[in-house]
């Protein structure tokens, strides 16, 4: 389970607004015994022009060849804007085999428990996600409040 760093009580949620979301991924993914080795959250600004710039606003779960069952590693990537993606890793984490998004995942802030069961099946089996998973977490809206709180902040500074 990811602990808040000590000294930064608070300071998460307004400097990762997902932060709650990230929290609620990790503990799900070890309630079902496939805790990931690497967890990364950040807000990362995008500068496409001068005036064009985006938050990307994200986490990365890894899990390394020792952590999972196959022939090697998984990584899980969630974007607010485009939601839940996967990648099947070789015996190096920079070997990316076969990268597409979680279809099955139809929300960008899927439940927990259903990114966890897609994420079993990858991390166990190196199996393709499939089903049929709809179901938004039940916080998606004060987290997607607070990106869009994080954005308007950073649009005036």
């Amino acid at each position: 389970m990811l602990l808040d760093p000590p000294g930064w009580h608070g300071l998460w949620s307004q400097g990762l607004p997902h932060w709650s979301y990230v929290q609620a991924v990790d503990q799900a993914l070890a309630d079902r015994g496939i805790p990931p080795g690497v967890v990364r959250a950040d807000v990362a600004l995008r500068a496409y022009h001068q005036t064009d710039r985006q938050d990307t606003i994200y986490m990365t779960l890894v899990w390394d060849v020792s952590r999972t069952g196959a022939r090697g590693g998984v990584r899980l990537a969630w974007h607010d804007d485009t939601g839940w993606s996967y990648a099947k890793l070789g015996a190096s984490t920079h070997d990316v085999l076969l990268e597409a998004p979680v279809t099955p995942l139809h929300r960008v802030f899927a439940d927990p428990g259903d990114v966890a069961e897609v994420a079993d099946g990858l991390v166990r089996y190196w199996r393709t996600p499939d089903g049929d998973y709809g179901t938004e977490w039940d916080e998606a809206s004060g987290v997607r409040s607070a990106i869009e709180a994080l954005r308007r902040a950073r649009v005036t500074e």
